[in-house]
């Protein structure tokens, strides 16, 4: 099919950009080709190294993953102290990282 007999009496525009599309896909076709080649004629693919600190990071992150999210023993420790009475809150302290806290978050 040509496209050049559907825009008929087009405008000069439209054709221009009609036959650069038809100039592109072929040079389009080309190049994948040359590129298959090359590919093919090297014998060798792509190659990727992992540093060894990428290495490390990505141990951690599974180290990471594999922890529970839930400390159960801490948990059950403060509950016990909460019930019992014991479990004392420094409001001062509190206040204190409160305050750094917030100055931290303006720098």
């Amino acid at each position: 099919m040509d496209i050049k007999k559907i825009l008929g009496g087009s405008s000069p525009y439209i054709q221009s950009k009609v036959e650069k599309g038809e100039e592109s896909t072929a040079s389009a076709k080309v190049e994948k080709a040359k590129a298959k080649a090359r590919s093919q004629s090297s014998g060798s693919g792509d190659r990727v190294s992992v540093s060894g600190d990428a290495k490390l990071v990505a141990e951690a992150a599974k180290a990471a993953q594999e922890s529970p999210d839930i400390r159960v023993e801490r948990v059950e420790a403060l509950r016990a102290q909460v019930q019992s009475g014991t479990y004392n809150l420094d409001s001062r302290r509190i206040a204190q990282k409160l305050v750094e806290s917030d100055l931290d978050f303006l720098k």
